[in-house]
């Protein structure tokens, strides 16, 4: 009976503290061991953090302008870290090469030329080699989505993949699927309603929200793609200019899909309702159906806030462009953006603006050649294991 209440007064604490605590505690003994890998006690875990939102630990540097390993320097690191202060967000063995996509706290990196791919926990400095790809491409965008598992203390995860010879527009798409639970990668082609092209790697890789896949694909769309469905979807992006970097794109708690788009004088946010039929259409979704929210000129921001006009007259910025981030995870009426190497959190319903602080020094940023991912800290605990 004593035991029983020990083990219970244990699971009352464990819940109560952020995974990266519980996940070391396992090492504390066997029985603390067992209790942490219970499905009950990872199950009462998920819902005891549900609503919780991740808290971003850092910013993960990428320099787009050395693709491959022959045209980077030396004095150039394959991947540079900022932590935010009082953050950690861990270390990326030199082997495992350059930074790709980051889902729920994993990394994936990689080379390309070989095609060597990692998944790494970048906070316990575990990684996994994956096999190689069916397929070798010119040019290639890939993502990772790490899924939320509830039922063991296993991480499960997906890595997809895809690319085209050269840059060329087709209603076809070649996918390949990497799935942690099978170990193997799995080749569909889907047809879309349009011909599109997605934007290659190291630009612009896919972002995954609700497990969906989302690239930024020329002539102007955004492509969905549901692995589990293997369904993919075009959606018009909201306005005619090419946005590639310029966009992000977010899901509020409801699901519905947000629109960022920063352009040389201004930020506009824009949302698009459901129909009846969700995001799953037989046709391309126009860009008419997109609902505009919010728009402010970066000459009214730095009128109202002088933190913005200040980083935009400093000399070191060498450049007054507005550099857009990504939104938020848990609220896409919160974004992130920088001028030069600060970085700004901007509400848009108090329409207030703070100041990041990072530790460490980023590169010189000319003309914005280095791609800024933000890296957030999960609240699952089944991440944190890869085997």
């Amino acid at each position: 009976m004593t035991a029983n209440i020990q083990d219970d007064v244990l699971r009352e604490i464990l819940v109560r503290l952020p995974p990266k605590f519980v996940f070391k505690f396992r090492c504390v003994s066997k029985r603390w061991n067992e209790i942490i890998q219970d499905s009950y006690f990872l199950r009462s875990y998920a819902c005891g953090r549900k609503g919780s939102r991740d808290q971003l630990l850092g910013f993960i540097l990428r320099a787009y302008k050395y693709p491959y390993p022959n045209t980077r320097p030396r004095s150039e690191p394959r991947i540079k870290v900022l932590p935010l202060h009082g953050k950690r967000i861990g270390a990326f063995p030199e082997k495992v090469g350059y930074f790709i996509s980051s889902s729920n706290g994993l990394v994936l990196c990689g080379h390309h030329h070989p095609m060597k791919y990692y998944v790494i926990n970048p906070l316990t400095k575990k990684w996994v080699s994956l096999p190689r790809p069916c397929n070798h491409y010119k040019e290639v965008s890939m993502g990772l989505v790490c899924e939320e598992n509830t039922a063991q203390l296993v991480a499960k995860y997906k890595v997809v993949r895809t690319g085209k010879p050269a840059m060329l527009l087709d209603n076809r798409i070649t996918i390949e699927t990497y799935s942690s639970t099978t170990g193997k990668w799995v080749e569909s082609v889907l047809v879309a309603t349009d011909k599109f092209c997605v934007y290659p790697w190291p630009f612009i890789a896919p972002f995954v929200l609700n497990g969906v896949f989302h690239w930024v694909a020329s002539p102007n769309f955004v492509v969905l793609y549901d692995p589990n469905e293997n369904h993919i979807q075009l959606i018009e992006n909201p306005i005619n200019e090419m946005v590639r970097q310029s966009s992000v794109y977010s899901r509020s708690s409801d699901g519905l899909l947000w629109c960022g788009i920063l352009t040389e004088f201004n930020l506009r946010i824009w949302m698009l309702p459901k129909s009846d039929q969700g995001y799953k259409r037989s046709c391309t979704i126009p860009k008419e159906e997109w609902v505009l929210v919010h728009g402010v000129t970066f000459e009214s921001l730095c009128n109202d806030y002088s933190m913005i006009r200040d980083a935009r007259l400093r000399p070191e910025t060498h450049s007054s462009k507005f550099y857009s981030l990504v939104f938020s995870s848990w609220n896409p009426l919160i974004v992130l953006f920088r001028i030069g190497e600060t970085v700004f959190v901007y509400n848009i319903p108090s329409k207030s603006v703070e100041l990041l602080s990072y530790r460490g020094k980023p590169p010189i940023d000319y003309g914005g050649e280095y791609i800024w991912h933000p890296h957030f800290e999960t609240h699952s605990l089944s991440s944190y294991y890869l085997q």
